[in-house]
């Protein structure tokens, strides 16, 4: 009987403990460990622990607009072409073609108002026989008139130039004499002969 009454004790204290056990809490639980998704954590040592991994996004800066979209295009208009040189007129104060198409190129050029062409002379000239003329300039004028003229001796057919008392077939200047007056002495016009039937050619 004694071991009857043990044994039922043994039994009573045996579905005691069982039973009190199922209401002992658990121990607590991290946070992080009660979720399956949650990142292990990172030791000290780690590299990702210290710094964030490189990214891997890049920045590009937006397309500067093309320097010549904000130019204004050019115009395709073209300027008046300056009309073509033409043969100068064989008309000029009575003188002969040849010297008369010489004469108004070197008054186009100089931009002599007045020219002399053919006229009596008492003494020998070339002008009554339409072969000399007179260029009406200032000294300044006259100088450069001179010396363009005498430069394109055989060009323009010159025989000769007399300018300011002095006379130049192309050798050179010579003095001449006192002839009495400025008009006389050539001092206020460029007086040039030419060869008669010479062959130009000059445009105007």
């Amino acid at each position: 009987m004694a071991t009857g009454a043990v044994a039922a004790a043994a039994l009573v204290a045996l579905v005691w403990v069982t039973s009190g056990s199922a209401d002992v809490p658990p121990a607590p639980v991290a946070a992080a460990d009660q979720h399956a998704f949650a990142a292990p954590r990172a030791s000290s040592s780690s590299p990702a622990a210290t710094s964030a991994p490189p990214s891997t996004t890049e920045t590009t800066s937006a397309p500067k607009p093309s320097a010549t979209s904000s130019k204004t295009p050019k115009s395709t208009s073209r300027k008046p072409e300056t009309p073509a040189a033409q043969a100068c007129s064989s008309s000029l104060a009575g003188a002969q073609p040849a010297v008369a198409r010489v004469g108004n190129h070197v008054r186009e050029k100089f931009d002599v108002d007045s020219v002399g062409g053919r006229a009596g002379r008492s003494g020998t000239s070339d002008h009554p026989a339409g072969l000399a003329l007179d260029f009406m300039v200032d000294p300044k004028t006259g100088d450069a008139l001179a010396a363009y003229v005498l430069a394109h001796e055989s060009d323009f057919g010159v025989k000769y130039v007399i300018w300011r008392q002095r006379y130049n077939d192309g050798g050179g200047w010579s003095a001449m004499e006192d002839r009495g007056g400025e008009t006389a002495n050539h001092y206020d016009h460029v007086h040039v002969s030419f060869v008669d039937g010479a062959k130009v050619s000059v445009t105007c």
